[in-house]
């Protein structure tokens, strides 16, 4: 682990200012890849305009591919707040599904991520450990975390869905629908109405094929009644 600044030292300097010119280089080649694509990007023109040497770059990355994986891993991470926390609380199956959606739209929605999605894109045929690295950082753990809250829901007797991690990916599919590709060429944002009218119709989608009607529905489990009924003392 890098040691912090704040520590007495030399060496605890010395790993700060390591830290910092890493993320100087990462950001700098966000940047410059963003801006201008990743094959016209030089390793010169990064370590330019991040202030240090390529001998500095180099000792932090082997190569400019090295590079472009790191910054897609540190992308992913910097980008993903969790879609769903494990919880012993009664589901509102439909609250905590726009909620979800709300999340997973609100990362890649915006100018940056769908300048990263572009990055990636074009440079996953020629760089599979890119891909790799974006699908198990992104779409992976995003359906895993679905399908973790789909599991919960289902023990609660709110859904029935058989294969919890397909159900996952069809619900992503379901409230994403063609808004992403959609913007990538046209350049155009979708608007606040197109974005809530998916949602809202893909929750719609979901729920008639995977809810259980409410006469079938099982109790909550005890330990969450107990929950709510702490919440609302």
């Amino acid at each position: 682990m890098v040691t912090s600044t704040s520590q007495a030292g030399p060496s605890g300097a010395h790993a700060g200012r390591a830290e910092l010119k890493h993320a100087q280089i990462l950001d700098s080649a966000r940047t410059l890849f963003l801006e201008g694509g990743f094959d016209t990007t030089s390793v010169d023109a990064i370590a330019r305009r991040a202030g240090v040497s390529k001998a500095t770059l180099y000792g932090h990355f082997a190569d400019k591919d090295a590079l472009l994986l790191a910054l897609v891993e540190d992308d992913c991470r910097r980008r993903r707040e969790p879609l769903w926390r494990e919880t012993d609380d009664i589901i509102e199956l439909e609250r905590e599904l726009r909620e979800i959606a709300r999340r997973f739209l609100s990362m890649f929605l915006d100018d940056r991520g769908l300048a990263m999605h572009r990055l990636i894109m074009s440079c996953a045929s020629r760089y599979p450990a890119v891909a790799q690295a974006f699908m198990r950082a992104g779409p992976d753990r995003c359906d895993a975390e679905v399908a973790a809250f789909l599991r919960a829901a289902q023990r609660q007797g709110l859904l029935d869905v058989g294969n919890a991690r397909l159900a996952a990916t069809q619900f992503l599919t379901l409230i994403q629908g063609r808004l992403p590709l959609t913007w990538a060429l046209s350049m155009q944002a979708p608007s606040p109405t197109e974005c809530r009218a998916q949602l809202d119709s893909g929750i719609r989608v979901f729920i008639a094929a995977y809810g259980r009607p409410k006469a079938t529905r099982k109790t909550a489990s005890p330990s969450a009644s107990k929950t709510v009924v702490r919440r609302r003392r």
